[in-house]
């Protein structure tokens, strides 16, 4: 039986926890780790054939040596145990100029003649046929990330017109690139003398939900593929990467395996105490079954990325607990800690009043928070103004202006009391009465 392995988007590096104090950070770049020994356990358990990595193995293309080292390790076991190792370029391997140095062009130089046989980067669009351990031809067809150039800049009154001619421009040419592109896989593909065909591609394809790569999805220097361009090429099975959410495109058989690990808050495991079933993370398991490829995820054991929302710009009705513990209780809830080896990071949104903003000790609610167990919390604070009173002059006493002031404004019953109480305090101490 042929068995394949899918996965892409490893994004192995440090620099993507650099906001992050350092033994979370420490702890975050442990979970890609994780996920890649994971991964060579599945592959060995299930006697893989072959493990296709469909782009961006680093997060950047000069990786550090920490990384490099990770992922080397990661590629001997697959070699000592005769397990093909298939990689693509993906946009954060490619470097900023085409024919300079790409890291994974050297490790075929570093490997031994036994292992070399097992280790293919394809950097182009081209073919590969490689035989099973059950001496079985499958064969592959690289199509890597392929930016169209140069971003046009913006411009502004006459020359406007200039940039709308260059943007049409633009997409008649990305059209006809698109069109190069595909037919260059096809001619590729007919050349091949397999039993079974693959295209592995670092692309975005249209409707595809894009996670952590939405800030690349639909720009000036990307093409972007229709569902039916890629799913209707007479492949056996299209391993996808680029977009980092598992899905399915257009067909059983076209499938993104999406990241080994949830990169950002772009891909949430719960989002206010519900569960986000799509930003499951796993690797896609194909075999052969009834002379068919066929697709099985495989989920991987990976940390919760948790996404918290607390509203107090009505102070009326939902004004800020006094008490922390609350506040902590609350964010606890909707982000729970479902695996205690791998505690939540979580986002908290919150939504404030100016007038109740120092209320709000973020300071103690995280460390609260990170005593009871979680691995780092990230506050988002969005302050809205609040509705003043106007004061009008009247021929009221001022004790009595001060009273009416406070009621108007925007607090809880008992908060506006202790208001008015201290007001007055001040108020006496002023006047010296």
């Amino acid at each position: 039986m042929i068995k394949i392995l899918h996965t892409a988007d490893l994004h192995i590096g440090e620099d993507l926890f650099a906001t992050m104090n350092s033994k979370a950070a420490e702890e975050r770049y442990k979970d890609i780790i994780d996920s890649l020994n994971q991964i060579s356990d599945i592959a060995i358990k299930e006697g893989i054939d072959a493990v296709v990595i469909a782009g961006d193995i680093f997060n950047r293309v000069l990786p550090s040596g920490t990384a490099s080292l990770n992922f080397s390790e990661f590629v001997k076991k697959m070699l000592d145990n005769k397990t093909h190792v298939i990689i693509i370029r993906g946009n954060h391997d490619r470097p900023a100029v085409e024919g300079t140095s790409e890291l994974l062009k050297t490790y075929r130089i570093l490997l031994s003649k036994a292992q070399e046989n097992y280790f293919h980067y394809l950097s182009k669009i081209e073919s590969l046929v490689i035989t099973t351990k059950e001496h079985r031809r499958i064969g592959f067809v690289a199509l890597p990330y392929y930016p169209t150039g140069e971003e046009y800049d913006g411009t502004q009154n006459i020359t406007e017109i200039f940039g709308r001619s260059g943007e049409v421009q633009k997409r008649a040419y990305t059209d006809y690139f698109r069109k190069v592109i595909l037919d260059k896989i096809e001619k590729e593909c007919s050349k091949i003398d397999a039993e079974y065909k693959i295209l592995m591609a670092h692309v975005p394809i249209t409707g595809s939900i894009p996670g952590s790569e939405r800030i690349f999805y639909g720009s000036k220097s990307e093409v972007v593929y229709g569902t039916n361009e890629i799913c209707k090429l007479p492949f056996d099975y299209v391993a996808l990467g680029h977009f980092h959410v598992m899905q399915m495109v257009g067909a059983p058989n076209c499938r993104y395996s999406g990241s080994i690990f949830r990169l950002t808050f772009d891909e949430p495991s719960y989002i206010d105490g519900r569960k986000v079933s799509k930003s499951e993370k796993g690797v896609i398991l194909v075999e052969e079954k009834d002379k068919k490829l066929l697709p099985r995820p495989i989920a991987l054991r990976t940390r919760d990325l948790c996404i918290v929302h607390l509203d107090y710009l009505d102070a009326k009705f939902n004004p800020v607990p006094r008490d922390v513990e609350e506040i902590v209780d609350s964010i606890r809830q909707k982000a729970p800690i479902m695996d205690a080896g791998k505690p939540p990071y979580v986002r908290v949104v919150v939504k404030i009043v100016d007038i109740q903003r120092k209320m709000f000790d973020e300071y103690s609610v995280r460390e609260k928070l990170l005593r009871k167990g979680y691995l780092d919390v990230k506050f988002e604070m969005t302050t809205e103004q609040s509705n003043i009173p106007k004061i009008t002059a009247t021929s009221l006493p001022v004790e009595e202006s001060l009273s009416k002031y406070v009621e108007n404004l925007r607090l809880p019953s008992e908060m506006r009391e202790d208001v008015l109480k201290e007001a007055l305090k001040i108020l006496k101490e002023v006047s010296g009465k």
